[in-house]
């Protein structure tokens, strides 16, 4: 899947669009191929970009990673994940150990699937079931796209190149 092409020029909101829905899309290939790791890194990816929606600082802003994730989070997300990033548990758990080193901590079990038990805490390890976060994800990119459409949220530049 094309993810974007906008080098050396601004992009508008259809182009926005195809840029959140190719990184969804890229997410939904490596959850369908098992590749459960690098889709967690694809997905914290993208719930960090969707928080960049909400600020108006550059979309590629230095130091906004914990502030854009927990946005999305608080903002696109249903309530269960607000209330398991206390003291921002999901940012350092998806965002910063999965990105820095492609594995959870001890605090985390990530595992396939879907569950009832999706972000459950038990024996101090939050399960977190990638089916449901990439479930969970396209409904919150879904969210942010509706926001885009009706002048909700403001698109930034973004000069990027093709990603095929």
């Amino acid at each position: 899947a094309k993810i974007l092409v906008a080098c050396g020029r601004g992009i508008g909101k259809e182009e926005h669009i195809e840029f959140l829905n190719g990184i969804l899309s890229q997410a939904k290939s490596l959850v369908a191929e098992g590749h459960t790791a690098i889709a967690t890194l694809v997905m914290s990816q993208l719930i960090e970009i969707m928080g960049s929606y909400f600020d108006a600082k550059p979309m590629r802003s230095r130091e906004q990673s914990a502030n854009r994730f927990n946005t999305a989070i608080y903002k696109l997300f249903p309530i269960k994940y607000s209330k398991a990033n206390r003291k921002s548990f999901l940012y350092y758990q998806l965002r910063t150990s999965i990105v820095h080193t492609l594995t959870p901590t001890c605090s985390v079990a990530l595992k396939s699937g879907t569950s009832d038990q999706h972000l459950v805490e038990k024996d101090e390890i939050t399960e977190i079931y990638i089916g449901n976060l990439l479930n969970d994800t396209e409904k919150a990119v879904v969210i942010l796209i509706r926001l885009i459409n009706e002048d909700k949220v403001k698109v930034k530049k973004l000069a990027a190149g093709e990603i095929e």
